[in-house]
């Protein structure tokens, strides 16, 4: 199976990936398009297959599982490098930490929402304070430091925070750009059906549980996409995406489990498979029973074994990981739990009742995971009771705090720093909010406050040990190695490790 770059911002030539955080899928050229993108298009559009529908394209409030699609149309405020660093080719083109607590940053000029409104700095303003201050912002809890957002001239933003953070720019990865007015009057919901943005593509249509597609942005500031457009449909099972790859009804399929990834390079089609950085986790809920009782989170935690995981449902095909906050591929914590059955059983779970809380549509062999981990938890004397939940509604009950026992729910990084689990999962107003602690929040803090990652590293090592070792509130099971599959004659799609889709470079 074919290993491919990182997605790359097409202005770059040999390097400048897109940080699959971010989810930056624009191609980036000159500061002004020539209006000529549908004429410089060399394909027509490209037929991609997803797992699930995506349950919102509003990236104010939506899972960013929804990136994929919506990433195609509202760009971030920073794209990344190959090395999933901040990168300068992207809306904002500077920055500058003039004081421990101020951070300037320059606008790309000129640049214009589809719909005609002014890309400007007030643009950005408003949406870092829809970001930092909607109550049902996915990254509320990541820009709670933000005192003030300010824009001195339509190219200038100045982000003040209370306390030294070192990490804004990184932040900004996962930002992407809405239009003021536009989303004032649609509101989220609205938006959620007709984004709106300063991408390389507009939207075409947008029928639900059927399909969406895009199409060409004639006024794109950047280089021009390679096809005319992107046709989105889905299907929860696995075989049925590797049929219709294999009857040629689509271009590219994406996440194939092992079994099917093996079957279409078997047949004679190009799969790309990719360690990803994104993490499927166990979440312990520590604020009610039973793991309210460290003992039992510890037999829960040393009953998993993620090693059988990997090798059992994944035939290897998956990285085996404990930590947390070990955030880029290939990189591991420096204290991690072994499983340790006997132990476990040692500890015993007295009958305890476990729900174990999953969406089986939404990644990859999770239905065969969640057993797994209930079989293991049985063997130590846990009672156990699936609850198989739509994506939807387990963010929503995740986000409201309406689960008990463990729940299987994936970290998909849009920033490649420690913070964006750390204050992700870790705080007490976090999204999961799992495992409240006021060490936890002051060691969050504390990171934050150093002057550079390297700086920090040691904190967020000594907050995996805490959160993960000796907790035991997370339980990290894998990385996933992603694949998809490729029609004939397609080239062009690329995926980076940090679940990033680029198809502006796509041909069929």
């Amino acid at each position: 199976m074919k290993t491919p770059r990182p997605v790359v911002r097409r202005s770059m030539a040999a390097a400048g990936a897109v940080a699959a955080a971010s989810f930056g899928l624009a191609a980036c050229g000159s500061d002004e398009s020539d209006g000529s993108a549908s004429a410089n298009s060399s394909s027509g559009p490209i037929r991609a297959l997803l797992n699930a529908q995506p349950s919102s394209l509003d990236p104010i409030v939506a899972p960013r599982s929804g990136q994929v699609v919506w990433a195609t149309m509202v760009e971030p405020l920073i794209t990344t490098n190959e090395d999933l660093e901040p990168s300068a080719d992207g809306l904002l083109t500077d920055w500058e930490r003039t004081d421990p607590t101020t951070w300037t940053f320059t606008l790309r000029e000129g640049v214009m929402f589809s719909n005609g409104e002014a890309a400007d700095a007030e643009a950005v303003v408003n949406t870092l304070e829809l970001s930092r201050d909607s109550e049902g912002s996915i990254l509320k809890s990541y820009f709670g430091n933000v005192a003030s957002v300010e824009a001195p001239d339509a190219t200038t933003v100045v982000v003040k925070t209370g306390t030294p953070q070192y990490d804004i720019p990184n932040l900004l990865t996962t930002v992407y750009l809405v239009p003021p007015d536009y989303y004032e009057a649609e509101g989220s919901e609205g938006f959620a059906v007709a984004p709106v943005g300063t991408g390389p593509y507009v939207l075409d249509e947008f029928q639900a549980g059927r399909s969406i597609s895009v199409e060409v942005n004639p006024d794109y500031w950047g280089e021009a996409p390679d096809n005319t457009g992107v046709v989105f449909t889905w299907a929860t099972e696995a075989a049925q995406r590797l049929a219709l790859l294999q009857s040629d009804s689509v271009d590219v399929s994406f996440d194939l489990p092992p079994a099917q990834a093996t079957a279409a390079q078997d047949a004679g089609l190009e799969v790309v498979s990719t360690e990803s950085a994104i993490k499927i986790l166990a979440f312990l809920q520590s604020t009610t029973a039973p793991f309210d009782d460290p003992q039992l989170r510890e037999a829960a935690a040393l009953a998993i074994d993620r090693d059988a995981i990997v090798e059992g449902i994944f035939d290897g095909q998956a990285v085996a990981d404990g930590g947390l906050l070990n955030v880029k591929p290939g990189t591991d914590p420096a204290e991690q739990v072994e499983a340790d059955p006997d132990a476990a059983a040692a500890i015993g779970g007295g009958g305890a009742t476990v729900p174990i809380s999953y969406p089986p549509s939404q990644y990859t062999n999770v239905e065969e995971v969640a057993r797994a981990i209930g079989g293991s938890l049985e063997q130590a004397g846990f009672k156990v009771e699936y609850n198989p939940l739509d994506y939807g509604t387990l963010v929503g009950q995740v986000v409201g705090r309406q689960l008990n026992g463990l729940y299987i729910f994936a970290g998909v990084p849009n920033v490649a720093v420690p913070d964006f689990f750390a204050s992700g999962f870790m705080k007490s107003a976090s999204i999961t909010g799992n495992c409240p602690d006021p060490q936890i929040d002051e060691l969050v803090a504390e990171a934050l406050e150093q002057e550079d990652a390297e700086s920090a590293a040691p904190v967020y090592e000594e907050l995996n040990t805490l959160g993960v070792v000796e907790k035991h509130c997370y339980v990290p099971l894998y990385k996933q190695i992603y694949h998809y599959g490729l029609a004939d004659g397609v080239d062009g799609v690329v995926y980076s490790p940090l679940n990033a889709v680029d198809f502006t470079g796509a041909t069929s």
